[in-house]
């Protein structure tokens, strides 16, 4: 394995251009992931070797250079895109550390995944926030999981891509409800009189639609339906791939539900409530 930088993001300013360079390290970790009754092998983004069942969240300033370098702790080669944006065609091998170099990118939220087929029915899916300097950030990366093709992923059979897609779970941040309460990364608390940002990312196989009990939220940037950008809306729909980003302002107390408007999308294997739920808990 070559030498890597652990942790961290170092900043370097390159004398003669003054443009900025920041350097990440990303592990690819394999494990477990459990709901209800299933058992699932996933695949995840972490921010060290010890495995998570959250991809971890990247967060860079906007209009700078990424150097960002991917350990690979899986037995099978995976790849790196960034949603809509680049695709570096290049895999990392088993044991293997590949570093990418990402050109600037505009501020706003971005997926970041791996593109072959363990990676996308595994869960190699993760959040790339940039130029976001507002105190308070929360990042929902939103899944659906049919634990009947990750099986036949994790053990190397063939996928029937024709059979019908019927996912089972719906995830936040790999959370499901009730459980979104205990995610610091995407239970939304805040005083009253706060403002914060939500990075959202759609990592699923369908698109999906957020609707907010409570508060109407800024559209501040969008990778696909970029025409909403400054619109103020209750309801957010994302495509497929989908990063955006969202102002919220906190001008009332109280707890307010944020949910997914498919039923079944608000289900845990079926039972109701579950699955993409999570609150607002603003505070005096």
């Amino acid at each position: 394995m070559r030498n890597h930088i652990h942790l961290g993001i170092i900043i370097c300013v390159i004398s003669l251009n003054m443009n900025v360079c920041a350097q990440d390290t990303l592990w690819i970790n394999s494990g477990e992931w459990f709901q209800s009754q299933d058992t699932m092998s996933v695949l995840r983004f972490n921010e060290t070797a010890v495995f998570d069942t959250s991809n971890v969240a990247i967060s860079t300033i906007a209009d700078a250079s990424l150097s960002l370098t991917v350990i690979n702790t899986d037995s099978v080669p995976h790849n790196f895109e960034i949603d809509g944006f680049m695709s570096f065609g290049v895999e990392i091998l088993p044991s293997d550390t590949t570093t990418f170099e990402i050109p600037p990118l505009s501020m706003g939220t971005y997926r970041y995944f791996s593109s072959d087929q363990a990676g996308l029915y595994l869960g190699l899916s993760g959040v790339l926030k940039v130029g976001l300097n507002m105190q308070n950030q929360f990042h929902w990366n939103l899944a659906d999981c049919m634990p009947e093709r990750m099986d036949s992923i994790s053990s190397g059979g063939e996928l029937l891509d024709e059979e019908p897609y019927i996912p089972r779970y719906f995830s936040i941040n790999s959370y499901t409800y009730p459980h979104t309460a205990l995610d610091t990364n995407g239970y939304i608390a805040l005083s009253l009189g706060d403002s914060c940002t939500i990075s959202i990312v759609n990592s699923g196989f369908m698109d999906h639609v957020l609707h907010f009990h409570g508060f109407h939220v800024e559209y501040l940037s969008t990778t696909i339906q970029t025409s909403r950008i400054g619109w103020i809306k209750d309801t957010i729909p994302l495509k497929q791939g989908e990063g955006v980003t969202l102002l919220l302002i906190a001008n009332q107390e109280g707890i307010y539900p944020v949910h997914n408007h498919n039923l079944i999308a608000v289900t845990n294997s079926g039972f109701y409530p579950g699955g993409m739920i999570t609150l607002i808990n603003i505070t005096p």
